[in-house]
């Protein structure tokens, strides 16, 4: 463990000391479940806004620490932004990068175990988004599960506005993609860079690309 990780560590104790106990019933916040970067900005977050589920632990999870090479980490900001309506659920350790925006306007987040987003990468939930474990997110990548304005047709009829996003487990998304309403990705796939996904995608140990995405090949697994 390096000085400057142990120094970086203390001086953003103090945050990360009010987070806790601001946001979290006092049985978790004395765990300092939650650590707080300095870059960090907090947006219309209520008590309650964020649930934890599952063991307690120290630095269980990490907000803003994590550096990403195509980041320019003197200028961007990690956004966290729970609405009255909305709520954040983290089932085990998370890393949220700097420079990451998480945005909870309405319904649930769920973030599984062993969960990693880098810097620039927007998830913006108003429905359901649920994120399975061992998931990591590369930058500059946007999950939305609303298409945010209400289109409609000649008669007036409505499209459909929002879809539930599911994750599966072991699921590796690269950079510079993009998952809209409806999109389900099963266990154990790699969605390569500059893909776009818009719906279920249902086999799993696969590479998936492309625009719009479809499966390209089987593969045993992956890791970084």
């Amino acid at each position: 463990m390096s000085f400057s990780y142990v120094l970086n560590r203390l001086l953003t104790l103090p945050r990360s000391i009010w987070f806790n106990f601001r946001y979290l019933p006092f049985r978790e916040a004395v765990c300092l479940p939650i650590w707080i970067a300095n870059n960090v900005r907090i947006r219309n977050l209520h008590r309650g806004g964020i649930k934890l589920k599952g063991k307690c632990s120290i630095g269980l999870v990490r907000l803003g620490y994590h550096l990403a090479d195509s980041v320019d980490i003197y200028s961007v900001h990690t956004i966290i932004d729970i609405r009255k309506r909305g709520q954040l659920i983290f089932t085990g350790d998370a890393h949220i990068g700097r420079g990451a925006l998480i945005c909870v306007k309405s319904g649930i987040l769920t973030i599984g175990k062993n969960f990693a987003i880098s810097g620039t990468t927007s998830i913006v939930c108003s429905q359901s988004i649920s994120i399975g474990n061992d998931v990591q997110f590369s930058w500059n990548t946007l999950v939305m599960d609303s298409d945010a304005h209400i289109v409609w047709d000649r008669n007036g009829t409505e499209y459909i506005n929002m879809q539930p996003i599911v994750i599966g487990d072991k699921v590796w998304v690269a950079a510079n993609c993009t998952l809209l309403k409806g999109t389900v990705i099963p266990d154990n796939c790699v969605i390569a860079s500059n893909s776009l996904l818009n719906r279920s995608y249902l086999i799993s140990n696969r590479i998936i690309g492309g625009i719009p995405a479809r499966e390209l090949k089987e593969i045993g697994g992956w890791r970084l």
